[in-house]
This record gives structure tokens, C-alpha cells and sequence, in this order.
């Protein structure tokens, strides 16, 4: 078996190009955990109007009262989902959003000790041959 990555070709690095790619993935932390902090938030404002939304839907006049040989409780549950259907729907977009938001800020995290490793192999690599 075979990987794409196996053949790629990368030109080494020197020590400045090397701390770029450190300042670089460390912006990109501080970027995405911005981004992560107004998703959580949007997370949690769509939680509370979904919800809100619900128990309106609940207590409207419009909505069936479970009864004896009448509306029955599934009754119920399907006017208030008809009801909220915007709502859950923005609920679980913000929910996605902030999920992939703390995908990509562990994958920078990732990146960030392969790049940290990198670095100090160019470093010593550039110590060892006597160059700064």
C-alpha cells in the first residue's frame, strides 16, 4: 500500500522560515479560538430561542390538548416540532459550527507539535553544521 504522502518532496527549512511556521500555527490557535468562543456563543443563544420556541409552541391556544378520544400526546409533539422547525434547525447549524470550530482548533494543536518538533530539528541541524 501506498500513500500520496510518501512520495511528496518538501525543501528544507532554515531557522527563520522555521519559527514563521511556529508564529504562523500560533496565530491560527489564537484565530480559531476566537472563532470557537462567538460559535459557543451562537451555540448557546440558538439553545435558548429553540427552547423558547418550544414552550410557546406548547402553550399556545393553537396547540392539541392531549385528551380521551381526542389529540393524542404524539399529537402534541408533532405541532410543537412543526412549530420550532427554524429553530431546531439554527440550533443544530450553531451546533455543527462550533463543533467544527473545536475540530479545526485540535487539528492546529496537532500541527502545532509536528511544527514545534520540526523546529528544533532545523535548529539542530543548523547549530550542529555551525551556522545561526
Amino acid at each position: 500500500m501506498s500513500y500520496e504522502w510518501e512520495s511528496a518532496t518538501f525543501d528544507p527549512w532554515t531557522p527563520p522560515q522555521a519559527e514563521a511556521a511556529m508564529r504562523w500555527v500560533l496565530r491560527a490557535m489564537f484565530d480559531t479560538q476566537k472563532q470557537l468562543k462567538v460559535a459557543r456563543e451562537a451555540e448557546v443563544a440558538a439553545k435558548h430561542a429553540f427552547e423558547s420556541a418550544k414552550r410557546a409552541a406548547f402553550f399556545s391556544a393553537d396547540c392539541p390538548k392531549p385528551e380521551r378520544g381526542g389529540y393524542t400526546v404524539a399529537d402534541r409533539e408533532a405541532y410543537i416540532e412543526r412549530a420550532t422547525v427554524e429553530q431546531r434547525q439554527a440550533y443544530e447549524i450553531a451546533t455543527a459550527t462550533r463543533e467544527a470550530a473545536a475540530d479545526h482548533l485540535r487539528v492546529l494543536d496537532k500541527q502545532s507539535v509536528v511544527l514545534a518538533s520540526l523546529n528544533k530539528n532545523v535548529q539542530a541541524a543548523f547549530n550542529s553544521a555551525g551556522v545561526r
